[in-house]
């Protein structure tokens, strides 16, 4: 099979998963998280430092994303899983992929947004099959069906984009000035902040200010990798959870 076709099948494959809800939230977080799509891409094309920097990158950009009333406004799985492969195969630096892959996150929110609409009369043929007592109409009514519509609007798209996007892209870089590709390259390399500030505005409250200087300290000033900072952070959030448990207890006694 061809690279590109294999690698079709494979980011379709993991964003039905990761956003048809077959793998639960285990696929929602972990198989459809930018990072895991930047390894499987890297391995399929050969080379995985290049596919974890741009899904590292994806993920920062997304990462102080919410969904209020459970609808995203955009969707880093459908960014990742179309852009890291576009990416990998048209030679897109990291800074450009991630620029490009905003767009397509949009596209991604709106596809969710539309099997949800779907869904919402199968949820009422499933309340009249569950009256008649029919459970082969519940099954169908209540997986069946609405994996089926994951597939045409989930798997179908995805295909589409990885399969023939790569073409789209080498002729669009054929004609795009450079100085415009510099400027999505800069605006690229912006965006991870935009992510990170997202992050830090959601958790500015006053008194979660001193963790933040900690974290700040143990990265900047003494050179802690991630992993150690980690532990740290962990053991924090443990001993907090704690006392404020010891505290309830005597409040209540």
């Amino acid at each position: 099979m061809d690279n590109s076709v294999m690698m079709a099948v494979a980011m379709a494959l993991v964003y039905w998963l990761s956003r048809g809800m077959i793998g639960g939230y285990f696929a929602l977080f972990f198989i459809g998280n930018p990072i895991f799509i930047g390894i499987i891409s890297g391995l399929i094309y050969g080379d995985v430092k290049s596919g974890l920097m741009i899904g590292g990158g994806i993920a920062a950009v997304f990462a102080g994303i919410i969904a209020p009333g459970g609808n995203l406004p955009t969707d880093q799985g459908m960014a990742a899983a179309t852009m890291i492969p576009i990416a990998l195969n048209t030679g897109l630096s990291v800074e450009q992929a991630i620029a490009f892959a905003v767009p397509l996150g949009l596209l991604g929110a709106q596809l969710l947004n539309l099997r949800k609409i779907i869904n919402v009369p199968l949820v009422h043929k499933a309340d009249e099959y569950a009256e008649k007592v029919d459970t082969k109409g519940i099954a169908r009514a209540a997986i069946w069906y609405p994996v089926a519509t994951s597939f045409l609007l989930l798997f179908l798209p995805v295909f589409i984009v990885v399969l023939f996007g790569q073409d789209v892209m080498l002729n669009l870089l054929e004609v795009v000035p450079e100085w415009i590709m510099h400027g999505l390259e800069v605006a690229g390399g912006v965006l991870p902040a935009v992510g990170f500030a997202l992050i830090i505005n959601s958790i500015g409250k006053p008194r979660l200010i001193p963790y933040i200087i900690i974290g700040f300290v143990c990265v900047s000033v003494l050179g802690m990798n991630s992993l150690v900072t980690g532990i740290i952070a962990i053991s924090i959030a443990f001993i907090t959870v704690l006392n404020r448990k010891q505290l309830s207890e005597l409040m209540g006694g």
